[in-house]
Order: C-alpha cells, then structure tokens, then sequence
C-alpha cells in the first residue's frame, strides 16, 4: 500500500512501522497525531494490549482513538480488562461507540467463511499528558495471560501447519 501512496505523488513523507514494541516506538510519531484509527488488529491475539499503548503515544493529549473489533474480541476473555483500566487511571475516556453487522449485505447466513458479524466501533478521547515512553500499569495476571493465550495460538499454529504421520498398526 505503501508503494501505491507513494505513486500519487501527494504525501511528503512515508513511513512503516511494524506495532507491537512501545518501548520502540519512533520519537517522531509520539504525541503526533489528533486522530488514531485501526481496524482489523483488535482480533484474537493478532496484536496484544500494547496495540492500545501505541494508540496513546502517537495520539496528542486531546485527540481521538477509534477502533472497530468483533463482538467476539471484546470481553472478559480479552480487550475488555486493558481497556477499563485505561478508563480508570484517566488516559483516555469513551465518547461514543456504535454497533453494526460486518457482511450485513449477505443474503443468506454464510457464505463460506464470512457471516454476518456483530461489530463495535469505539470512540475514545485522549486525557492523559503527553507520554513519550509507555505506561505499563496493566494487571499482571492479565498481561501474562495474554502473552502465554498468544504463545499458545502461535505453538498450535505451527503444530498444524506441520505434516502430521499417523504411525501404521502392527500386523
């Protein structure tokens, strides 16, 4: 995507950054931007926690977090904890959120793997000063549990993509 925005002409400067490390975040894009927007990370362990450690540095104090995820990604299981916690230690505040069917034009229930999905966009105000290393205040047991669930899914990952033998029987 990176080469077609360029083509255009039309950008001064652009960047890649690969999320999922604060404490390497680049000097340039912290406290930077009025909007932050993601869509498609917030899912079942394909970025952690951090992802929103991210969102905060690179948003300027005052400015807009947005991000959409599957009714199945929020909850108790996953982003609900980190993002209460944000809440309550006064870095970022809800202002608004709505809920919509990703695939809402399906005509029927499901074709192959796409179904009509209950989503959520969230819309968050940044509060806190402006950071320019990352907060770690979040609960240890539930950071650990997210590093050890995405351990987990990568090690079964790679299970499955491996060739799997079934020994023949003795005759």
């Amino acid at each position: 995507m990176l080469e077609e925005a360029a083509n255009k002409g039309i950008y001064k400067e652009l960047d890649e950054y690969q999320l999922g490390n604060p404490e390497d975040f680049p000097e340039k894009f912290k406290n930077q931007f009025d909007f932050v927007t993601c869509a498609g990370l917030v899912n079942n362990n394909h970025m952690d926690y951090l992802l929103f450690e991210e969102m905060l540095l690179s948003c300027k104090q005052g400015g807009y977090i947005i991000f959409a995820a599957r009714f199945s990604y929020m909850g108790k299981y996953w982003y609900d904890d980190v993002i209460q916690e944000m809440h309550n230690s006064m870095r970022w505040k809800l202002l608004a959120t709505e809920t919509f069917f990703k695939y809402d034009k399906l005509e029927e229930i499901s074709i192959g793997r796409f179904s009509k999905t209950p989503c959520k966009v969230f819309v968050f105000q940044k509060l806190q000063e402006d950071i320019r290393i990352h907060v770690d205040k979040i609960n240890e047991s539930l950071k650990n549990f997210l590093k050890n669930k995405s351990a987990i899914q990568s090690k079964m990952a790679s299970l499955l993509s491996t060739k799997m033998v079934t020994p023949k029987p003795k005759e």
